[in-house]
């Protein structure tokens, strides 16, 4: 993954640039990984018709043992569509370079493709200057140029004497913007589809990310072994990954850390769900598809030239 750790969070400046389009990028990894997705993408690239979309779905999420009811085979179709849907608006991530898919499509679903609005000055005016033709030059400059690349926001045109006090005139000014009437945009809330939750950790979602590729790589380790690759715990980072064999000492710490893995792997896979569902990050509790690694880490290969051989 060649996403750099150090995210901005809601509070910083950052948040509405850097911030909101790396925890797209975060998404994108997860997308690349989810099964669901990648029937999505089967259908979508194959024009599958309805159908035969409806068996597939259901052999996905069937465990091959136990009979679904109507009830679970509804609920599964329906989270399904929402799938197709996101897959319809996210497009085929599976090799897509990620500047360029932010630029043709992330932009526009998380973030502004439009300049920041800011006060600009249209033309300045002399004492005892008459009216002059330049004047409609820059208004229609500022409509055509500045509004449009500010994405059109509701503006007022004020002229301002100068030579007063800077107070008086930013009271004034105030009462004219107050007048209009119009609310202030949260900054937050920019994006046209807004993060599954306010509260956001990024370092969780790195840790999801290593283990399920770690999975993918090495689908045969114990759960201990995959917890030390993907670093889900600093506590137990001393155990040996080299040893297959209990040693006594250390059979304590590596229950306990397959226990923590096992709950990350869990939650890892309903965050690739639920972000193939739409919603991100999201670890809610839903259906989840079967996992066929080896078909992952297939597909990891397409965007990864250089990860690690699957190990036998």
């Amino acid at each position: 993954m060649n996403i750099r750790k150090d995210i901005p969070n809601r509070t910083s400046k950052e948040w509405s640039t850097m911030g909101v389009k790396k925890y797209a990028l975060l998404l994108l990894e997860f997308l690349r990984i989810s099964p669901s997705y990648a029937l999505a993408h089967l259908i979508r690239s194959e024009s599958i018709d309805a159908a035969k979309q409806k068996k597939l779905a259901l052999d996905l999420y069937s465990d091959d043992e136990t009979a679904l009811t109507k009830v679970q085979q509804l609920e599964i179709l329906n989270g399904f569509d929402k799938v197709l849907k996101t897959y319809d608006e996210f497009g085929d991530v599976t090799t897509i370079d990620i500047e360029d898919w932010w630029t043709n499509r992330g932009i526009h679903i998380f973030g502004s493709p439009f300049e920041k609005p800011v006060p600009v000055k249209i033309a300045g005016i002399s004492k005892h200057e008459s009216y002059e033709p330049l004047f409609e030059k820059s208004l229609r400059n500022y409509f055509e140029v500045k509004l449009a690349n500010q994405g059109q926001p509701p503006a007022i045109i004020v002229g301002i004497p100068l030579g007063l006090p800077k107070r008086v005139l930013m009271q004034r000014i105030s009462k004219l913007i107050d007048a209009e009437k119009i609310p202030v945009q949260n900054k937050a809330k920019r994006s046209t589809k807004p993060l599954a939750v306010q509260r956001l950790r990024s370092e969780p979602l790195f840790i999801m990310l290593r283990l399920l590729m770690a999975k993918a790589q090495h689908e045969d380790w114990p759960l201990w072994r995959l917890g030390l690759q993907a670093k889900v715990s600093a506590k137990f980072s001393k155990l040996d990954i080299q040893v297959d064999k209990k040693r006594g000492k250390d059979s304590d710490a590596k229950v306990n850390l397959n226990i923590l893995t096992s709950r990350y792997l869990l939650k890892a896979k309903l965050v690739a769900e639920n972000t193939a569902r739409g919603e991100f990050p999201c670890s809610q509790k839903v259906f989840l598809p079967k996992y066929d690694f080896e078909d992952i880490y297939q597909r990891l290969t397409l965007k990864y030239k250089k990860i690690n051989p699957r190990s036998k």
